[in-house]
């Protein structure tokens, strides 16, 4: 015998079948198969393939509206107890996460901060000179008071969404990577399979699809219309100079318009943290995902304002990608089109760091048929019946969605 290992087939019927085998898809299999049920997690390419591997990575509870503080609440839990829920590591790393406002912005951010620790979330309110205790590369200068989470931290994207399927598997889903889904097949206004790759039909009541920028383009033939739109989105990875100390927190800085993380030991990583929703992109998915030197050089340029010496730094990669965004940037989590059809979409920036709530509560809907009322906000109609999430404590005042 050769010992290699080989997979088993795909059921001819099963019980539930989630596409796409990103942070959110895994997330959702997990809990569904934890709930007993058979579950199918059908992937076109691999494991984390789509705009999971692209992901910041983040894992924050700095929002400004109640619902995303409490899903991400039970999100951060989740990663600080990964291992132990799933047997696997998804290398969570506690980092700390800090952001300043200027003395225009205190009423706003003073509000904020309020909203936080009302939702249990441990931050604190520092002056510029008690920032630079906790952040001495840090440009507090401008700033005349900042919010330090000390929880807050980032993971491995590929290794959780990895970690979150292997751990379904475990539980009795069977995933298949390469298989592409062609159709998703009903009668009389219920789902009854899942049409795949090499013509196969997979027999099912229940469909959940998060297959992140392909999601409203699988459901469309279903007469399911996702008010969806594709934002591009650029990270920079750069090496800090030698002598810069500790690695730093998360930052979000408003007023230059990044956001950062460590990146191991040595390097960071930095993002625009208001990619402009408006600027839409025509295709769901990029022919090139580089990034251009020019955007790495403005990247850094306004990361160095904020830590000076990093403007010493060097680029050592990085790369595009592409958010789906939604009007109100929050996901869409709802049962759709005909019975048995259940989406994730429209993740807007936000899947990554709330796949593990998420995931659990649209298992919760599909398998009592109940909605959960975590996820009552992010219904699908929310924007026809003109009720979109809005901030509880908008900061600043004059900003739009923020998307990372």
């Amino acid at each position: 015998m050769s010992g290699a290992m080989v997979a088993p087939a795909v059921p001819k019927r099963t019980d539930v079948v989630v596409v796409g085998a990103g942070c959110i898809g895994a997330s959702v299999a997990f809990h569904l198969a934890g709930r007993g049920l058979g579950v199918v997690l059908l992937e076109k390419g691999h494991i984390a393939s789509g705009a999971t591997g692209h992901s910041g990575a983040l894992v924050r509870q700095h929002y400004e509206a109640r619902l995303g503080i409490r899903l991400a609440r039970e999100s951060l839990e989740f990663f600080q107890r990964f291992a132990a829920e799933t047997g696997f590591s998804c290398d969570f790393r506690t980092t700390g996460f800090l952001s300043g406002a200027r003395t225009r912005d205190l009423p706003a951010f003073d509000a904020l901060l309020g909203l936080l620790q009302q939702e249990g979330v441990r931050a604190v309110r520092l002056r510029p000179e008690e920032a630079r205790t906790v952040e001495p590369s840090l440009d507090a200068a401008d700033y005349a008071a900042l919010v330090y989470d000390p929880d807050a931290g980032y993971a491995d994207p590929i290794a959780t969404a990895t970690g979150l399927a292997r751990a379904a598997e475990r539980r009795g889903a069977i995933i298949r990577e390469g298989c592409a889904v062609r159709s998703i097949v009903t009668k009389r206004k219920n789902v009854t399979g899942v049409r795949i790759s090499g013509g196969g039909l997979i027999e099912t009541e229940r469909v959940v699809l998060a297959a992140g920028n392909w999601t409203a383009s699988l459901a469309r033939p279903l007469g399911v219309r996702l008010p969806i739109r594709f934002v591009r989105g650029d990270v920079s990875i750069l090496r800090r100079p030698i002598g810069f100390g500790p690695p730093p927190k998360i930052h979000f800085d408003f007023y230059g318009n990044t956001y950062s993380r460590p990146d191991g030991d040595k390097d960071t990583l930095v993002g625009y943290m208001d990619t402009n929703p408006r600027k839409t992109i025509p295709q769901h998915e990029l022919a090139d995902d580089s990034v251009l030197a020019a955007t790495v050089r403005d990247l850094r340029s306004r990361l160095a304002k904020r830590f000076p010496s990093m403007a010493q730094s060097q680029p050592r990669g990085g790369w595009s990608g592409v958010y789906d965004v939604t009007p109100d940037a929050y996901p869409i989590v709802d049962a759709v089109g005909p019975q048995g059809l259940f989406v994730a979409a429209g993740l807007s920036g936000h899947g990554f760091k709330l796949s593990p709530a998420l995931g659990r509560l649209l298992a919760e809907y599909v398998a009592s048929g109940r909605r959960p009322e975590g996820v009552i906000p992010l219904r699908a109609s929310r924007f026809q019946e003109q009720v979109p999430i809005r901030p509880d404590a908008p900061f600043p005042t004059r900003r739009g969605a923020r998307l990372p």
